[in-house]
């Protein structure tokens, strides 16, 4: 990443997932001033992960972000490389730019304002949206028995497909 200039602006989102993009969209979509970070390198990085065959448990009319439908003519679960798509469209179509590669390390409320640290600097911004991925980091419960199973244990996050 290259060293940029610290950002001051009204608003601060946290994140280039479906949330943060949605949030982008409808400031731009309200005239609202605001900047967008995100830690990975690029927008929808949980959605570029999942599985291959993964698609949308919710209907097409149903899934799209706030004033931008998504194509009719797509099917009726989309599949996630079409959730993809979609939501770099999306930032195209509201000019999106979030800087990448921008993991926070700390937001603290600070006389009046929020500043938040990345290692590019600290970040100035009246107003912060925290749109950070739920699903980012894996939960890898304990169960009992693990020690002592014989087969492979594998995390939904490693699996991609059923290829061996």
């Amino acid at each position: 990443m290259t060293a940029e200039r610290p950002i001051d602006t009204d608003t601060l989102i946290i994140g280039a997932g479906p949330a943060g993009l949605a949030v982008g969209g409808c400031l731009r979509k309200a005239g609202v001033p605001f900047e967008m970070i995100d830690g990975a390198e690029t927008i929808g990085s949980s959605w570029r992960r999942h599985y291959d065959r993964l698609h949308l448990h919710t209907e097409r009319r149903w899934s799209s972000l706030p004033h931008h439908r998504m194509p009719a003519d797509w099917p009726k679960y989309v599949p996630r490389a079409k959730v993809v798509e979609y939501l770099e469209s999306y930032a195209e179509t509201f000019s999106l730019r979030p800087r990448l590669g921008e993991w926070v390390t700390r937001a603290e409320p600070r006389a009046g304002a929020w500043r938040v640290t990345t290692a590019s600097g600290e970040h100035r911004a009246k107003r912060l949206v925290i749109a950070t991925s739920y699903n980012h980091t894996p939960n890898r419960p304990s169960w009992p028995g693990m020690e002592t199973f014989g087969g492979p244990i594998v995390h939904t996050s490693e699996y991609k497909n059923g290829a061996p």
